[in-house]
């Protein structure tokens, strides 16, 4: 059977996508092999800048300190959204880790780690400019190729164009796991529910043609 492909659609300010991606790197292990890598792509939140109403910050960080509770993301703190500073988009971030992936997949997920760190454990604006120069430089991308790319207009269509395929596919929240371009688990799920639906999944489609499926 060919690997099937993982795509994980994710936002690094959201904890429940840091929770998620390690849950299936974890359910990963027990099927080598049988899937492709787990790419990552982006998925805009809030892909317009708007201002956050005080009921906006409490959520955030009551969903901040709820991610805080699971084992998997122990030290998350809420002040990002606490802050007066908060960021009014995910925009600004996701279309810096468009621009990192032209340096590779490795200094990409370097800067997503960078990225998650400075905004979910240290409460840092990762939607500036000088934020996002300082994490770039900090996970060992070329800065001058990387401030190319991220002031290219072709850095933030990718995003959007992105936000539509996501949509069109079904996607309605993230983090949003899609397994073979077929079966479409929404929600942060627990690393046995990955586990066991990775292996449904192999069950159903040794041979077979996928079909469409929600989780």
């Amino acid at each position: 059977m060919e690997a099937a492909t993982l795509v994980l659609y994710d936002d690094p300010l959201s904890p429940w996508c840091l929770i998620a991606e390690r849950r299936i790197r974890a359910a990963l292990e027990d099927f080598p092999g049988a899937f492709t890598p787990l790419r990552i792509e982006p998925f805009a939140t809030r892909p317009e800048p708007r201002a956050l109403t005080k009921s906006d910050r409490c959520g955030l960080a009551r969903a901040t300190r709820r991610a805080a509770r699971e084992p998997e993301a122990a030290g998350l703190c809420p002040d990002l959204w606490l802050s007066p500073d908060a960021p009014v988009s995910s925009l600004p971030a996701l279309t810096a880790l468009v621009a990192a992936r032209l340096q590779g997949r490795t200094r990409e997920a370097a800067l997503r780690a960078a990225l998650r760190e400075a905004a979910l454990f240290r409460g840092l604006n990762v939607a500036r400019t000088d934020v996002l120069l300082e994490l770039a430089e900090r996970a060992g991308l070329d800065l001058a190729r990387f401030a190319a790319a991220f002031a290219a207009p072709s850095s933030v269509q990718r995003v959007r164009d992105t936000l539509d395929v996501a949509l069109e596919e079904g996607v309605r929240e993230i983090p949003a796991l899609v397994i073979g371009d077929a079966w479409l688990v929404a929600g942060t799920r627990k690393t046995a529910e990955y586990r066991a639906i990775l292996q449904r999944y192999l069950a159903a489609n040794v041979g077979m043609h996928a079909e469409r499926t929600v989780h």
